[in-house]
């Protein structure tokens, strides 16, 4: 198996060999979802991370940090079955949220028996590069001035005072919905602030919203507070955007406030494939 293309990702699957050496959440409580609500997986910085009205599958695909054309031989209870997931870590990760997902995946080795191995496929994806010939970046994007190195210790209230006063705290997302005024008339857009990522991990980010693997080949180092602004598009051909003709998607934005662009490749990429899985045990 090659692993130098999406160096994050191949981490965790790889890890999923290791399961009963990474660190465990310190309380999980799994249970069949009754709720009506929509589908939410959550980490939060606080240490706790929730999953409401959420198939399994969507919880190893958040997990590992995959979309759904690499996750290989998942039985079809995967995608039916509904489970809300309360789980709490002993002390709040220091480097963001997404430092929970290492304990997610224990989760599912330990209380779904989660038995799975790595590979490669050769699957439509995206490299994530430069727009520019000069590699020169774009005006929403900085090397990150926060200092990531030290424990988290905000309070939730802190955490709320930081966005407000401008950026979320390293390793976390901001986003919200905000209306500017088009030829058109009012368009909707959403506006994400991600606080001290890196690359691989912006990638990553991405790929749910364009529902393929993105690969960094922009080969920058360290971490980077980046800003867009764009309106989510219609999955369906020839359909107008609810949000109006004015405002850009994602591709776009990209360009235009962080010079980098999504190229469109078919490129050999991580999968994950299930061996087997089971059913929860009781909480």
């Amino acid at each position: 198996m090659r692993c130098n293309l999406l160096p994050v990702v191949c981490a965790s699957l790889a890890a999923s060999a290791l399961a009963a050496q990474e660190t465990s959440f310190d309380v999980a409580s799994i249970r069949p979802s009754q709720s009506t609500q929509s589908s939410e997986i959550r980490p939060t910085p606080f240490g706790r991370f929730t999953a409401t009205n959420a198939t399994v599958r969507s919880l190893v695909l958040r997990a590992y940090g995959l979309v759904d054309a690499q996750l290989i031989g998942a039985p079809a209870w995967l995608n039916t079955e509904r489970y809300d997931i309360e789980a709490r870590a002993a002390a709040a990760p220091s480097d963001g949220p997404e430092a929970l997902l290492p304990m997610v995946r224990t989760l599912l080795a330990e209380r779904f028996k989660l038995a799975a191995h790595p590979d490669t496929r050769e699957l439509p994806a995206y490299a994530l590069t430069f727009a520019r010939r000069d590699r020169q970046l774009g005006p929403q994007i900085r090397a990150t001035q926060t200092d990531c190195t030290g424990a988290t210790t905000l309070t939730a209230d802190e955490v709320r005072a930081a966005v407000r006063d401008g950026w979320p705290p390293c390793g976390m997302s901001y986003f919200v919905n905000f209306t500017t005024t088009g030829a058109n008339g009012n368009n909707v857009k959403l506006r994400v602030r991600r606080s001290a990522i890196t690359m691989p991990a912006l990638a990553t980010a991405l790929q749910p919203t364009v529902d393929r693997p993105v690969v960094d080949q922009t080969g920058l180092n360290g971490r980077f507070d980046v800003e867009y602004s764009y309106a989510p598009q219609p999955s369906t051909p020839g359909v107008e955007s609810v949000f109006g003709p004015d405002a850009p998607a994602l591709f776009v934005a990209l360009e235009e406030q962080l010079g980098l662009k999504l190229e469109s490749r078919r490129m050999s990429v991580p999968v994950l494939v299930i061996d087997s899985i089971d059913r929860p045990s009781e909480n």
